[in-house]
């Protein structure tokens, strides 16, 4: 994918149709957007793929080129009626967490307004979950890529093992094991996504602290916040440039302040780059105009993010009131992980600090990273590593080696919790074309083994993925 975006620009047809050719190549088992919608289209390709204007191309927007009936953003989120806002109640122990989407949904009743998502339904060969379901209909996250993050949550800090899995989006609460039908096998209880530290959430987030220098990495920063809604008085919608620009300078922040600063070849390369993302992607307002998303305006970014106008005039930070916004409208096609590897990608040209893996080694500014070569056997390397879907290969593949391991001090069986693992990665794995990789370790040592000996970071939480 680097290489063809390296290409000649002044031919864009050409690199149209080798990337929708790639993205055929690589389409991915569960498409619920297959259907045209009906209406007018009024999306026109010369806007966007002048030759100076190539350098954000994102398959998104080229197919939309191809199929621009598809991309006509009439998918109008209601917040009415069973779906208004409501505040959550923190004394009956609703919980809300790190993830303003998550927050939202549940604000919202996509998801259960306690904030446990649960299990509803089955798809053949892999297992949906209640947030895949509504990321796709609320978000626009393709099935796949948000089943990878549910899983992810349910097996890391929920319960996998109850007749109704799921896990809390906030902090620990009985309900996951109670009223989720608990069986034997679950040792102690679940931590909710407040307690995913290096197996979630990850250190250098847009508008959180890192846990080891505040010790509360799940409510927000407002200071931070400010500094993000302070971009808004030089533009009037913030772009998926922009915002790998914020990426990048928070993970300069980190490193300068945050002697325990871990960035993980999951949790920090892709999961927290993800959530940055999908800030630009998935909760921007979605028009004609930027089908795709990446136009973030500054009510949808207050909104979203639980921020208020009080009575003195002044900004509020309520939290868990993250709210979906009037009029919002979300985006037309599938956002997957072929998507999620190409911006990656994109940011990763600009910014290739973005895919350093490593950390602080106890000290602040004493970032030591890995050599991508030395763990996968040659297999990539830090140039290949941004070729075709080589990327987000690289960390699927952690997740599927790794994650067994750092599940053994949670089940007394690990059956249950390894099956929903190889239902959620395998299929991407393979539909995805993802090169073999020998083994993933580095003089003998597997990597996650490797990565908690060397900072202390990940072995202060207990996870290195």
């Amino acid at each position: 994918m680097a290489k063809l975006l390296h290409q000649d620009i002044g031919a864009p047809g050409k690199l149209h149709e080798n990337l929708l050719h790639l993205r055929n190549q690589k389409r991915l088992l569960f498409d619920p957007l297959t259907t045209p919608i009906e209406g007018k289209c009024a999306f026109s390709a010369s806007n966007h793929f002048k030759p100076n204007n190539l350098s954000p191309v994102t398959l998104l927007l080229l197919a939309c080129w191809r199929e621009p009936m598809s991309c006509i953003s009439d998918i109008f989120v209601t917040v009415n009626g069973s779906h208004s806002f409501q505040p959550p109640d923190f004394e009956n122990g609703d919980q809300r967490g790190p993830c303003p989407g998550l927050n939202a949904l549940a604000n919202h009743g996509y998801i259960s307004r306690d904030g446990i998502a649960g299990q509803k339904y089955n798809i053949p060969t892999t297992v949906a979950w209640e947030e895949p379901k509504t990321n796709g209909t609320v978000f626009g996250m393709s099935i796949e890529l948000a089943t990878v993050l549910s899983v992810m949550g349910t097996v890391g800090v929920g319960n996998p093992l109850s007749l109704d899995p799921g896990f809390s989006i906030g902090g620990k609460s009985t309900k996951v094991s109670n009223v989720l039908g608990n069986l034997l096998g679950l040792l102690g209880v679940p931590r909710g996504l407040e307690g995913s530290h290096n197996w979630i959430e990850g250190d250098s987030s847009n508008t959180r602290d890192d846990l080891y220098v505040t010790g509360d990495a799940s409510t927000m920063n407002m200071d931070l916040f400010n500094e993000v809604d302070a971009l808004f008085e030089t533009t009037d919608a913030l772009t998926m440039e922009d915002i790998g620009d914020r990426a990048s300078r928070r993970l300069q922040d980190s490193i300068s302040t945050n002697p325990y600063f871990y960035y993980g070849p999951y949790t920090g390369f892709v999961a927290r780059n993800a959530g940055y993302l999908f800030s630009g992607r998935l909760l921007s307002n979605h028009s004609i105009e930027y089908p795709g998303g990446g136009h973030l305006t500054r009510d949808v970014f207050r909104s979203f993010w639980g921020v208020v106008t009080n009575s003195q005039g002044e900004l509020e930070y309520k939290r868990g009131w993250e709210r979906i916004p009037e009029n919002w409208y979300r985006i037309n096609i599938d956002y997957s992980l072929v998507e999620l590897n190409v911006d990656l990608v994109i940011w990763t040209l600009k910014h290739p600090e973005l895919a350093s893996i490593g950390g602080n080694l106890g000290k602040v500014n004493t970032f030591a990273g890995v050599d991508i070569a030395n763990i996968t056997s040659g297999v990539l390397n830090a140039a290949s590593l941004l070729e075709g879907n080589n990327l987000v290969c690289f960390t699927l593949n952690i997740v599927k080696t790794f994650v067994p391991n750092s599940l053994s001090g949670l089940f007394e069986t690990l059956e249950k919790p390894l099956q929903l693992i190889n239902d959620a990665v395998l299929d991407p794995l393979l539909d995805l074309d993802c090169p073999a990789f020998k083994d993933l370790e580095a003089g003998g040592t597997d990597i996650i083994s490797g990565l908690l000996e060397k900072y202390p970071g990940a072995s202060k939480s207990g996870y290195a993925l």
